[in-house]
């Protein structure tokens, strides 16, 4: 399976040669695709010998709500016919697939499940870890001594716990024990090096990273240094798929903050994070959105994306005395490029 490649809209032939053909060969199996505005497609090479195809399935990366993942069964076995897959104790996920058919999504509760793999030749267990927030297909392949697996693929990655509304990241109150770096947040694996700098030379920004969690009303928690900008540690680590999110003051108590030029970004330039293993992550900005507080675009901050992205959020807009803060929030959304 490869990577999801970023096309724009419209209608496209796609044609399957031999590895190694000139571009001008005569392909083996064509197909067109419509690709809608937003819309993401996976293409299947599925079939036996004369039947092989091309088959373009519509994906859905809508977010699953908290707890839960959302999966889909593809029959990618040449072997199984009537295939009905279910999860032991809770719901059926397909019912009656045969090479290449796709069930529907479902709803399931994340964590260790076990799959009950039927079709006619009796019946197998398969045991899958289903990641909160996660957008999963399911393969059900042959294994070479016969019989049934099942190999589940990550489409859509989202943070497992969504932060409530918006983020406090500027001003000069309220004190910083209101920001408390809580554990709330599942930490990275132990294969991921942690963030540790984040830099931005179109703007001058240059600042350290700090894991962070959630405060104690929910939200996302930004680091009472206003130098050290904050890595949600409940979010993907920078270059790992699914959106990274990242936080700081843009200014306190009169101080610029470590994202003071955010909002000077514009498409096409870089961010850089830097890892404590020594490697690099490079995005290139995609957009700069300044929105109300009152109006926080949860879904697209921290909703489940296709590859690894980038989100990076500071405070904007005209400042409140009363609350002695400012009224809106700038969010840099950025894709991975190296």
């Amino acid at each position: 399976m490869s990577g999801f490649a970023d096309l724009p809209a419209g209608s496209y032939a796609v044609s399957v040669r031999p590895a190694g053909s000139s571009a001008t060969a005569a392909p083996a199996l064509s197909a067109r695709v419509e690709v809608p505005a937003g819309g993401t497609r996976t293409l299947a090479l599925s079939g036996r010998f004369a039947d092989l195809a091309l088959a373009p399935l519509a994906d859905d990366p809508t977010a699953p709500a908290a707890g839960t993942a959302r999966v889909r069964v593809v029959a990618a076995a040449g072997g199984a016919a009537d295939l009905d897959v279910a999860v032991g104790g809770g719901p059926v996920l397909a019912s009656g697939l045969s090479l290449p058919a796709v069930s529907d999504y479902t709803t399931v509760p994340a964590g260790a499940v076990v799959l009950r793999l039927t079709d006619a030749t009796g019946a197998t267990e398969a045991p899958v870890d289903l990641v909160a927030g996660t957008v999963v297909s399911l393969l059900v392949l042959d294994t070479p001594g016969g019989g049934l697996t099942v190999r589940p693929l990550v489409d859509a990655t989202a943070p497992a716990v969504v932060p409530v509304g918006a983020v406090a990241a500027g001003g000069a109150a309220p004190p910083p024990a209101r920001f408390p770096r809580l554990s709330t947040a599942p930490t990275a694996p132990a294969q991921d090096a942690a963030p540790v700098r984040v830099r931005a030379s179109a703007v001058g920004l240059d600042a350290p990273l700090t894991g962070t969690g959630l405060d104690t009303t929910g939200g996302l928690a930004v680091p009472a240094d206003a130098a050290v900008a904050g890595w949600y540690a409940g979010s993907p680590v920078p270059g790992q798929p699914g959106p990274a999110v990242l936080a700081g003051h843009v200014d306190w108590a009169g101080s610029p903050g470590a994202f003071a030029g955010l909002h000077r970004l514009v498409p096409g330039d870089e961010v850089v994070v830097d890892r404590a293993d020594g490697t690099s992550a490079r995005f290139a900005v995609d957009r700069v959105t300044r929105v109300p507080k009152a109006a926080f675009p949860t879904g697209a901050v921290y909703g489940p994306v296709l590859g690894s992205e980038l989100r990076l959020i500071t405070c904007g807009g005209p400042f409140d005395p009363a609350a002695r803060s400012y009224t809106d929030n700038v969010v840099v959304s950025a894709r991975l490029i190296g």
